[in-house]
């Protein structure tokens, strides 16, 4: 079976991650399932983009600035500041190739992406079309959470989030969708059941089959870790009671920030809270953007940002001993799924599809929607007792892996799509396309997708279009003194910067010409540079001619001084050659008369009678010896 997925993003924001997990959910299980999508920021090779085709249709301007930028957003009512989108232009995608080859299309959430008239072209095909409701757009008029208006029950009349809505708008819309939705090949899928009873009581898809199927999470991503580790890992003190919450946007009236500072003053006022305070024993973290008020509070703050990967999404959730989740209308939002499966209690309003997830006191605690106060008094409760946290938060995982696990959604969806699809049409997914999971989501078997070129669609439904050039005519006329205004204010701040301009212009030019003359000075100096290093490279050559000079007569200096010492020995030596010659002579003529004298007859009587008894003397004997 081919799967084909379509959203305006792949992976931003919550709408797009759950999509995102559907996605990769079906590839593990081995179907061919790609995702078409209008901004992509991931590589993952089976997600595709789109290009525009031709240049930008003028109506598409007339479209995105004067009518939802003024009509609708300059016109939003205290009751609600969420999305409202104009639901055109879009972008026609009936001619893509992946389109046209699947074998079942699942639409998620294509606002900014995808028209009534572009989603009609989508169900002229006559493929089975399944539409996972992310928010309420689909069946509205407009708005993305009603803010409690059940008016797309029945015509989107009168819409509370307009203060000025002369051409009624919302209803127009709700309109133009019952027409190009008619007769469509659709099935709607929620991921709560609120989301769903909303669904069938709206006037646009009552008719239709609605399903439930929760979203998933990558429970081999997202698990408990201790939480001393986690706390050190974002140098919170390991026995700091943390407390967690995270939104894109703190100032978002639905996401309940302003009641979450209301109930955290309360908290303040209790004892424990003040004790935990005074030992420094108490953190409020938050990643995405916070709430100001949050952050003067006087309870230490962390702000984490945005988190990047899912490694530090993780360490945030296990590093929290609560989660707080203070929206006021909800889907079936991702964050307690994810704070769920690292183990961390959630302490959250009972709104939405928030009471699918949370069974109260079991793993996390409902508090009735707007009591401030007794958001407070739970936090306290939880905050007070660890061991209660800690066996809500293994209660939590535990359920995750039971019910929310990637496989889990995926099998729900391919059953859904097998019943939708009869059997004798489904074709067999190309064996070039089929993913080697032994290399991962992104390894070299998966196919290279470039992005698809697609064509702008300013086509309008029949109702819209009756009112589009009254409407924008009105919104010009009211829009033009604004753009006058702000021409104005434009053309002063121009005139303003041209003055800077021209003054930074006359020191550049200023500091040009001195830079020339420094450049000019430089090269004089650079070439009596090269003359003096000329010249003593010629000094150099120089002094190495007369150090060989030197070293040359040293060595004869040093030859003749040896010659000499050497003269003098000979003459030494030939001093005493002759002055021995002269010593052996006496010793001779001195043992000759020794000799001559013992031959004397007188000598020779005295030794007989015995007067005379010395012998030779030793010096005569040696002298004899010698010779």
């Amino acid at each position: 079976m081919k799967i084909l997925q379509i959203s305006t993003y792949d992976v931003r924001g919550g709408a797009a991650r759950a999509t995102y997990r559907l996605h990769r959910g079906l590839r593990e299980m081995g179907q061919s399932n790609h995702t078409l999508v209008r901004y992509k920021e991931t590589d993952d090779a089976s997600i595709s983009g789109v290009t525009i085709k031709q240049a930008m249709d003028p109506n598409s301007f007339f479209l995105n600035v004067p009518i939802q930028e003024h009509y609708i957003n300059a016109h939003r009512t205290d009751i609600s500041n969420t999305l409202f989108s104009l639901p055109y232009p879009g972008y026609d995608l009936s001619r893509v190739p992946l389109v046209q080859n699947a074998d079942v299309i699942n639409l998620h959430w294509v606002a900014q992406f995808q028209s009534p008239v572009t989603l009609k072209n989508i169900f002229a095909s006559g493929k089975p079309v399944v539409w996972t409701l992310h928010d309420q757009w689909a069946f509205t008029g407009g708005c993305h959470y009603s803010g409690g208006c059940e008016g797309y029950r029945k015509a989107c009349q009168k819409c509370p989030q307009l203060s000025k809505d002369p051409f009624s708008l919302p209803e127009t819309m709700l309109s133009d969708k019952e027409t190009l939705f008619k007769n469509a090949n659709l099935t709607i899928v929620t991921p709560s059941r609120w989301m769903g009873r909303c669904a069938r009581e709206s006037r646009l898809f009552k008719s239709l089959r609605v399903e439930v199927i929760p979203n998933s999470l990558e429970t081999d991503l997202y698990f408990p870790i201790p939480k001393d580790r986690a706390k050190k890992r974002l140098n919170i003190r390991h026995d700091a009671v943390t407390l967690l919450f995270g939104a894109i946007d703190g100032a978002e009236k639905r996401k309940g920030f302003f009641e979450l500072v209301d109930a955290m003053r309360f908290c303040l006022e209790n004892d424990f809270f003040q004790d935990l305070l005074g030992k420094d024993q108490l953190r409020l973290i938050c990643f995405g953007s916070p709430n100001e008020k949050l952050e003067s509070m006087g309870i230490p703050f962390v702000s984490l940002g945005k988190l990047g990967t899912d490694e530090e999404i993780r360490d945030a959730y296990s590093a929290a001993d609560i989660f707080l989740l203070p929206s006021l209308e909800d889907n079936l939002p991702n964050t307690v799924l994810e704070s769920m499966s690292c183990g961390t209690p959630v302490v959250a309003f009972d709104v939405g599809g928030v009471s699918d997830m949370i069974t109260d006191g079991i793993n996390g605690h409902l508090v009735e929607a707007f009591d401030i106060r007794q958001m407070s008094e739970t936090i306290v409760y939880l905050a007070v007792d660890s061991d209660k946290r800690a066996a809500m938060g293994k209660a939590g995982h535990e359920r995750v892996l039971t019910d929310y696990a990637l496989n889990f959604q995926a099998k729900h969806y391919l059953d859904l799509y097998e019943d939708l699809l009869p059997h004798k049409k489904r074709s067999k997914p190309d064996e070039k396309d089929k993913p080697e999971f032994a290399r991962g989501m992104e390894g070299n078997s998966e196919i290279s997708m470039s992005a698809s070129q697609v064509s702008l669609s300013t086509d309008l439904g029949p109702r819209f279009s009756a009112i589009y050039d009254p409407m924008l005519f009105e919104t010009l006329k009211a829009y033009t003194p604004d753009i006058y205004a702000q021409l104005n204010t434009s053309e002063m701040d121009r005139h303003k910067r041209l003055s800077q301009v021209d003054r930074l212009t006359d020191l550049l030019e200023s500091c040009e010409a001195d830079r020339a003359a420094r450049l000019e000075q430089l090269k004089i100096c650079e070439a009596d540079r090269a003359a003096r290093l000329e010249q003593l490279k010629i000094c150099e050559a120089d002094r190495a001619a007369r150090l060989d000079v030197i070293n040359d007569l040293t060595a004869k200096l040093k030859a003749k001084k040896i010659g000499k010492q050497l003269e003098e020995c000979l003459s030494l030596a030939e001093g005493l050659k002759q002055e021995l010659d002269r010593e052996t002579r006496r010793a001779s003529a001195a043992e000759q008369g020794w000799r001559a004298l013992e031959n004397t007859g007188v000598v020779r009587k005295a030794r007989k009678v015995g007067f005379i008894k010395s012998d030779m003397p030793n010096s005569l004997k040696n002298g004899a010896d010698e010779k």
